[in-house]
């Protein structure tokens, strides 16, 4: 394991990333100069979209991007229809998503989100569904943790594609698409939940958190021919964005962060309902700047989101999952990149021989995971190798 700088291969780097509080770590470390620390000059670029950030990734636009952790797999598998596959290094945030409905059908509805669970919440709406009206709820992309977390939410109480219409919207735009009507609801990450419920327009109804807790949602990805060709390059990426991490983990940092939020026009919200969203005012899920070997990549959770691919019929070809799951994540980059920091900083924790050793993934939950959900034994296994 190398633990001093190489020459890199690529000094020139372009970071895409979207408007949201997680993709913090990268607005960061270009701030306070990590980047150039480790021999990088970086350009930092807004996207407008999770698809346009994606073919701006996948087309060489772009050298790494903030990434929603399904679309690595989506890419990996060509099941994204563009076919170039991708890997991620490092996790930059875990799922601080809340599921958010109009504040005029939370009350039609009396959800009392406080003392209510995502089933209560879920079957609520069923009233809505029985007196015929469909209902139009937005996620962010088809292959995001917030598509599949609506669906596992809405199937608590056996909604299903009928009686519900799924959309597409831009995180940024979530809050307006809900107060002109054109949704009654979204799945989005912070600080849309909390703009929402502080302007007065919607009410969060579901912590996402209480439907899957801790898997991955935003992560670094690149494709793995650029990792290919260039891994000293990715190598110090990562470790400058582990240096971020952990800087923004002390809690001490955000009112100057919130202030380059706003002077490079990323995030123009009030600084309180910044501070309202990472304290979890309005979710009930405080947003929280992953460190250390919390942000190295578990496939287990690329095995999770695997199956909801395949669960939702996005993918119907069999798939070997543990294969699959272990190239959507470049550990040893991970592990390179920290040993790499911690040669340079004193970080909290060693990497210890417990925290490298090879993660497996056990078919035989995965089998029992999809017979849960109403697939035959033999459907299951045809599918899973």
């Amino acid at each position: 394991m190398q633990t001093s700088m190489q020459a890199l291969e690529k000094t020139q780097v372009t970071i895409g990333f979207m408007p949201l509080l997680d993709s913090a770590p990268i607005i960061w470390a270009w701030h306070r100069g990590f980047f150039k620390q480790f021999g990088l000059e970086v350009t930092l670029a807004k996207e407008v979209s999770w698809a346009s950030l994606r073919d701006r990734l996948a087309y060489g636009a772009l050298d790494a991007a903030q990434c929603l952790a399904p679309m690595i797999l989506a890419a990996n598998l060509g099941a994204d229809q563009v076919g170039v596959p991708f890997v991620s290094a490092l996790t930059l945030s875990e799922n601080w998503a809340a599921i958010s409905i109009s504040s005029q059908l939370a009350q039609q509805l009396d959800i009392d989100y406080q003392h209510s669970t995502p089933r209560d919440t879920a079957q609520a709406l069923q009233q809505l569904v029985q007196q015929g009206q469909t209902l139009k709820l937005a996620h962010v992309f088809q292959f995001s943790l917030h598509h599949y977390l609506l669906r596992e939410w809405l199937s608590l109480a056996d909604l299903d594609d009928t009686s519900i219409e799924f959309c597409t919207v831009p995180p940024a735009q979530m809050v307006d698409h809900l107060q002109t009507g054109r949704i009654d609801g979204f799945c989005v990450g912070e600080p849309w939940n909390t703009a929402a419920v502080s302007s007065g327009i919607g009410q969060v109804v579901t912590n996402a958190q209480a439907i899957w807790p801790h898997g991955a949602d935003k992560v670094l990805g690149v494709t793995q021919a650029w990792a290919q060709r260039n891994p000293n390059t990715h190598r110090v990426l990562v470790a400058a964005l582990l240096k971020a991490q952990y800087e923004l983990a002390t809690q001490t940092h955000y009112a100057e962060l919130f202030k380059i939020l706003e002077q490079l026009n990323i995030l123009e919200l009030p600084e309180s309902w910044l501070n309202a969203a990472l304290d979890g005012f309005s979710a009930g899920n405080p947003a929280r700047f992953l460190t250390g070997l919390n942000a190295r990549p578990k496939p287990a959770d690329y095995a999770w989101v695997s199956l909801q691919i395949i669960r939702w019929q996005q993918w119907q070809q069999p798939i070997n999952l543990a294969s699959l799951s272990q190239e959507s994540c470049d550990m040893a980059c991970f592990d390179e990149a920290y040993a790499l920091l911690s040669h340079q900083e004193k970080l909290p924790e060693p990497l210890s021989q417990s925290s490298l050793q090879k993660h497996t993934i056990d078919i035989r939950q995965a089998i029992s995971y999809l017979i849960s959900k109403g697939w035959t034994h033999e459907a299951a296994e045809k599918i899973l190798m």
